[in-house]
């Protein structure tokens, strides 16, 4: 990133006090690791100031910003620093300022309420196998912190720009799609993920459907399986040209763990190593959006070409990662996160599993007034062994009568650590992040040879 003292200050129609800095290469919120000649900028939360903490960098700091009453702290400070009304406000707009600077980088806008983060990592890895130059969400930046960083981040040089954004509150999916102003913006799928704070279902669709609002000129986006019929159903408008994967020349097939992808006269198989039809999906999703997103690039690439590209990704830790665990037993560690939908779809893999079908499943959190329907209505019958955790799964044990039920991770690791489970066994581990069930995986995998492969 590089922007002038006018940029900012023309950015955040903030208040410039001790002086104006010629640029700005790097903003950063955290004064720990701090890196000299970095500017500091004070975030302000429920339980924390960071207007508190920036005497400790502002000897090293190129400049300080922070709001009305914050910066009252720094009247001792020598740096520059901008007043502005609000410090978050400000973050996203500075990181906007230098989108508008991306002129020849495609930015595009992830979100969904499952798939993102995998359908961010496919494109990445498949774009930058086939020689494009990515820049990318990092770990969990995908927030109204996160997005600024990641925007910042993104260097002039860069063909392609993956941005994941994620929301839990109502009037943030519109802010970043503001500050992203996306040429591309992709919804993978809806379900009601955070329903507890965007309002239900009806609220999570109006809110997920607003990544569309502030598409760049010129732009596209692509609704991912279901997801057309999700806004037509809650009476959200499609956005003009929208592209609806479900009716694209690219079609597939799902036959065991092969994946066979056809485009007109151009056919590609994967092989995948899960027989996992919502990876299959997401796949199919990633090779269609590589396609259009080269072309729009100028460069062409056949079918064969993308899948080649896409035959050896990985998935994020936590991400139906496979590892030999006790006695050889298949562990299915998919323990990063959960919703109805991803929840479901990881039980149906696990179900047409060969040998003895484990599945330890956590709460699901914030699904709000649909929660109790949400853990109660899963459909668990192929599964042979169910261990359940969490306040919020008695509701589905209440009705399994093969079900064990234990409180929390710490509990089912200690039980789970007792099984005989062995090489004709398949565990699957998947429930919401706050569950921490990587307790499990990790009792689950320490007897093991702790050799870990990938559902491709």
């Amino acid at each position: 990133m590089y922007l002038t003292g006018a940029d900012l200050q023309r950015a955040t129609a903030g208040q410039w006090l001790g002086g104006m800095p010629d640029a700005v290469t790097q903003v950063v919120t955290d004064t720990r690791g701090f890196t000299a000649g970095s500017a500091f900028l004070a975030l302000r939360g429920p339980h924390y100031d960071g207007h508190l903490f920036a005497g400790q960098i502002a000897e090293r700091a190129s400049l300080l910003i922070g709001d009305h009453e914050g910066i009252k702290r720094w009247s001792e400070l020598s740096c520059p620093q901008l007043q502005v009304n609000n410090t978050l406000q400000a973050l996203g707009d500075i990181a906007h300022a230098w989108r508008m600077q991306l002129a020849n980088t495609t930015v595009v806008a992830i979100s969904g309420s499952y798939g993102k983060t995998s359908l961010r990592s496919l494109l990445q890895h498949g774009l930058s196998a086939l020689g494009m130059h990515v820049a990318a969400t990092t770990g969990n930046l995908n927030n109204l912190v996160g997005v600024p960083k990641t925007l910042m981040a993104v260097p002039k040089e860069a063909g392609i720009a993956l941005i994941e954004c994620g929301i839990s509150e109502c009037g943030e999916m519109v802010r970043l799609s503001a500050m992203v102003q996306p040429d591309v913006a992709v919804l993978t799928g809806i379900t009601a993920a955070h329903g507890e704070g965007l309002g239900g279902m009806a609220g999570v669709v109006r809110e997920k459907s607003a990544l569309f609002d502030h598409l760049n000129e010129g732009g596209w986006c692509m609704l991912g399986e279901g997801v057309g019929s999700c806004l037509d159903q809650y009476g959200v408008a499609r956005p003009a040209g929208a592209i609806d994967i479900e009716q694209q020349p690219l079609q597939w097939q799902l036959e065991g763990k092969k994946l066979r992808l056809d485009h007109g006269t151009e056919h590609a198989t994967i092989e995948l190593q899960l027989p996992a039809r919502h990876w299959a999906a997401n796949m199919t999703l990633a090779a269609s959006l590589i396609l259009r997103l080269m072309a729009n690039r100028g460069v062409a690439v056949s079918l064969a070409e993308v899948a080649g590209a896409l035959a050896s990704w990985q998935p994020e830790p936590g991400r139906m990662q496979i590892c030999t665990g006790i006695e050889g037993c298949t562990v299915l560690d998919d323990c990063y996160n959960a919703n109805p939908v991803s929840m479901q779809a990881a039980i149906n893999t696990l179900a047409v599993m060969q040998g003895n079908r484990v599945a330890v499943l956590g709460d699901m959190a914030e699904l709000g007034a649909a929660s109790d329907a949400a853990h109660a209505g899963l459909d668990v019958s192929e599964i042979d062994q169910l261990y359940l955790v969490g306040a919020k799964m008695e509701a589905l044990a209440i009705r399994s009568p093969k079900a064990r039920w234990y409180p929390d991770s710490r509990a089912a690791a200690a039980s789970l650590s007792r099984e005989n489970f062995g090489p004709t066994d398949t565990v699957l581990v998947k429930g919401s992040r706050s569950m921490t069930l990587e307790a499990v995986v990790n009792v689950l995998c320490s007897g093991g040879q702790q050799e870990v492969r990938h559902a491709l």
